[in-house]
């Protein structure tokens, strides 16, 4: 599935989605982890089905932007991961 070397934190597949999971504990996240990610997806190599979802998993605070552009489908506070 992945034809260059990269270092992914997650990754999930379901019948119809890959769910690439990045995973941040920093004090400040900085917008860099969306090309971070971008290379990421470049690296892998998925069936025609199948769409690619983006989640940040972090721990730290988020640069304004990261949310104001949509970059992730899904933001999840590290907090909030195991809450019940």
């Amino acid at each position: 599935m992945v034809d260059v070397g990269c270092q992914i934190d997650l990754l999930i597949q379901t019948k119809r989605s890959v769910y690439l999971c990045e995973i941040k504990f920093k004090s400040q996240i900085s917008t860099s982890v969306i090309q971070e990610v971008d290379r990421k997806i470049a690296a892998l190599k998925l069936p025609k089905n199948q769409s690619i979802r983006t989640v940040l998993i972090y721990d730290g605070q988020l640069a304004p932007s990261i949310e104001e552009d949509q970059a992730f489908d899904f933001l999840v506070p590290a907090s909030e991961l195991f809450a019940i």
